[in-house]
């Protein structure tokens, strides 16, 4: 066990600690204290969580082989699951916990209409299923300029705010109908794509809207209602 004195200590919840003693430690009565450090008076927290993030998927220090975040080729990939793309070793980890990041909720970018699987995962360890402690743990949504700006550049569609809100809807519409035919007597052939979808539609799993504007926060609005969505807006 690891003491650490002569603290200034901001908990999750209540008043400042400073000059405060410990009275008790749950359950911690037979383990000796293996390590002492001296805060001399410096600041302690509980570790920082990094509710929305690409760490570990892209890569810093190096080039294109370490982006592994959007895949820029279908608007609707929700199959995509940022577990199979992160990488331990990505130097980011180790910034993260230096500036007392512990746990980060991390995943695909913003280039597609729906771009895939976030995972929940502590910054530390040597494998990402070590790591990882919910996964799937979002579903991501963009809308506004990045998708705009991915596929109006190529031609192709959204170029504009309707078709990306009309895209996201109809993804919905088709995993509705998957969903219904799922228990009829001829269940559909299975589909990555909407057995995700159909996880958010159920609720398993909260959808995060990437908005750029006020705008776009009310599309994101509308289209959580229409679905009956668990949401929220990053």
């Amino acid at each position: 066990m690891i003491l650490i004195k002569n603290a200034y200590i901001k908990p999750m919840v209540g008043e400042d600690i400073e000059n405060g003693s410990i009275l008790l430690l749950y359950g911690a009565s037979a383990i000796p204290m293996s390590v002492f450090i001296d805060a001399e008076g410096r600041l302690v927290t509980p570790g920082c969580v990094e509710a929305h993030c690409h760490i570990g998927l892209h890569n810093e220090a190096v080039g294109w082989e370490g982006r592994d975040y959007n895949e820029s080729i279908d608007p609707i990939t929700p199959q995509m699951r940022a577990i199979d793309s992160i990488y331990p070793q990505d130097e980011a980890f180790g910034n993260a916990i230096r500036g007392g990041v512990t746990s980060a909720c991390t995943g695909p970018g913003s280039a597609n209409v729906i771009g895939g699987q976030f995972v929940a995962m502590k910054t530390f360890g040597k494998s990402v299923d070590e790591m990882a402690f919910k996964e799937p743990a979002a579903l991501k949504c963009a809308l506004g300029e990045n998708p705009k700006n991915v596929y109006g550049n190529s031609k192709r569609t959204p170029q504009t705010r309707m078709a990306t809100a009309a895209i996201l809807r109809q993804a919905f519409i088709d995993a509705e109908n998957y969903r219904n035919e799922m228990f009829s007597d001829k269940p559909p052939k299975r589909s990555l794509k909407n057995e995700i979808l159909v996880k958010a539609l159920n609720k398993e799993i909260p959808v995060k809207f990437h908005a750029h504007r006020a705008d776009d926060i009310m599309t994101a609005i509308r289209i959580a209602k229409e679905f009956d969505l668990s949401s929220g807006s990053t």
